[in-house]
Formats: C-alpha cells, structure tokens, sequence
C-alpha cells in the first residue's frame, strides 16, 4: 500500500505568497528609509572632510580657505559673475561650472590694474583641492543626489568640474570683501559649505514665494513646509528633508531647514535690505536668490545693513550653487 505524500494545495501556496508579498510591502520602505540614512551618513561625512581639508588649506595659506583668482575691483562696481549670466567671452572669464575649464582666472595686479575676471565660478575653490591632491572628486559626490564623480584623468590641466552633475556640494561664495569670505577666524555658527541648493541655473532660478497653502514661511514651520526651499540632493528638487552643513568650527550636521545660518539666516540666499526688520520675515529668513537679488551677482550680505560690507555682512552664509 502506497503511502500519502503530503503537499501544498493551491489556495495554501496562495497563501504563502500572499504573506510573503505583504511582508515585503511592510519591509520594503523601512529598508528604503534606512539606505536613505546611511547613504545622508555617507554624505555627512564627505561635508566634515571638505571642512577638514579646507582647514589643512588654510593652514598653509594665511588661515584663508579656498578662494579662486578674481578682479576684486569689480566686486562693488558690479559684482563677479559666478552665475555666468551673460556668458563670458574670453578665456580669463570661465563663469559658470565646466565654462572654460581648462583656463585659469586671474586677478588685477599693479601691472595690470584693468585685468583680471571677472565671471568665475564658485566650484573652482573646490577644484583647487583637488588639483592640491588634498581630496578625491569622489568625496564632492553625495550618494543620494543622483550625481556622478568627475571623469577627468589628468587633474591639473583643469580649474574646475566638468559639468553641474559632478559636484554635489555648494560653497560660501567667496567673491566679495575680505570679511565675507570664508576663512579660519569666522564665527563658529556660520555655515560655510552644504549641499547644493535649489536655486542653480535652469533648476529654478526664479525667486521663491516663501508661502505655502497661503502661510509665509517662518522658523517655526514644519520641515515639511520648508520642502521647496531646501537642497534636491535628499529627496528630490521641491520635496528635500534638508542639507548636510559644514559650519566654520569643522563639525557638519544634517538640518531640517536652510535657515540655520546666524540668526536663522537662509544659507541658500542672501540678507537684503528692505521694510521689514522681524527676523521672521524677508530681510534674514527669506532673503533673495541669486537670481532674484539687486543687485546682480551678490556677494554674501551686500547691501544687507546698508551699502557694501560691514560687520553684519561677515555673518551672512551664501551657498552656491
């Protein structure tokens, strides 16, 4: 006599599946959340090591970080162009990231007191690290974003990346007075570095309307609320949950929000003059993009608290791009 086998009958097998398929639904997104996590980890710790290498920087060149060649005449006149606008059209110009890469920006000097350029972008202060062999194109890449490491082979016959999707990572834009730019000796609070922001040429380079279901933005919002105005790289351009920040001791913290600058300055946009002294309102937290501020091209805190620079204008943070 044959013995039974027992096996699975179909409605049971359904069942199995059935349970398997809800599990995985339940698992899938806590296993999403947390590579999110570990890849914001990653990135925070590519901020702390551009803040330690710009600290190394600094040690060797007069306690000043990375700063690009530039006409610093040109500054208050009309500002350096690091948005490229116009697009530059000579060699000495390079502007935005990737425009005329291969060339290097100048300064005036006593010889030549009408040279120097006068579009320069921002990532080459980056590059200068690179091309110092202090950091690897890899480190400015954060996992999240999307972006890719530069590809280039022979670093030093270059001054910047190569395209905006090989840089992840905005800086302190350094193009203005002595007192703006970033350096050793800057207050511990301020921002220096963080993830790019969200107001980069052909991204959204119109100013926001710092309102939400009709409500004006304010440090108390919810994380949620400030979505749009954070950086893309950690949950995509108008929905980030906000930036990884290198601050001028060194340390780097993720935040929720961009106003984490002195006095919850917006890091992604610049201190503007106008009728409104609350700090909850335009003048500190809301700001100006560099495509919606006057003048053009704005250096961090011009015209804050008046005309040019002043002790006030040191303590603004302007991350670009």
């Amino acid at each position: 006599m044959k013995k039974k086998t027992k096996a699975f009958t179909l409605i049971e097998l359904l069942v199995v599946i059935a349970i398997i398929a809800l599990l995985i639904s339940i698992l899938l997104p806590s296993l999403s959340r947390a590579r999110e996590l570990s890849k914001r980890l990653v990135c925070g710790a590519n901020v702390k090591g551009i803040g330690t290498s710009a600290k190394i920087y600094a040690n060797d060149n007069q306690e000043k970080w990375m700063i690009p060649a530039f006409k610093a005449a040109y500054v208050d006149a009309q500002g350096i162009d690091y948005t490229n606008q116009g697009l530059a059209t000579t060699n000495s110009d390079p502007g935005s990231v990737g425009n005329n890469r291969q060339f290097q920006s100048f300064s005036e000097t006593a010889a030549q007191p009408t040279a120097g350029s006068t579009a320069v972008s921002v990532t080459r202060a980056y590059w200068m690290m690179v091309r110092s062999g202090d950091i690897t194109v890899k480190q400015f890449i954060c996992p999240s974003s999307g972006d890719t490491d530069d590809r280039t082979e022979d670093l030093d016959l270059y001054y910047d990346f190569e395209t905006y999707q090989n840089i992840s990572y905005g800086y302190q834009v350094p193009f203005g007075p002595k007192d703006t730019q970033p350096r050793e000796g800057v207050d511990n609070r301020q921002v220096l570095a963080a993830d790019k922001g969200p107001y980069y040429s052909g991204a959204n380079p119109t100013p926001p309307t710092w309102q939400v279901n009709g409500k004006i933005i304010t440090i108390e919002s919810s994380p949620k609320d400030w979505a749009l105005y954070n950086s893309p790289n950690h949950g995509g351009r108008g929905s980030g949950e906000g930036q990884n920040c290198l601050y001028g001791d060194g340390h780097s913290s993720f935040q929720r929000t961009p106003a984490v600058g002195i006095d919850s300055d917006n890091i992604y946009t610049v201190i503007v003059n106008d009728q409104w002294t609350d700090p909850q309102h335009k003048n500190i937290i809301h700001g100006d993009t560099v495509w919606g501020s006057n003048p053009a091209n704005p250096y961090p805190g011009q015209n804050a608290f008046g005309g040019g620079a002043n002790k006030y204008a040191a303590t603004d943070s302007l991350i670009y791009p």
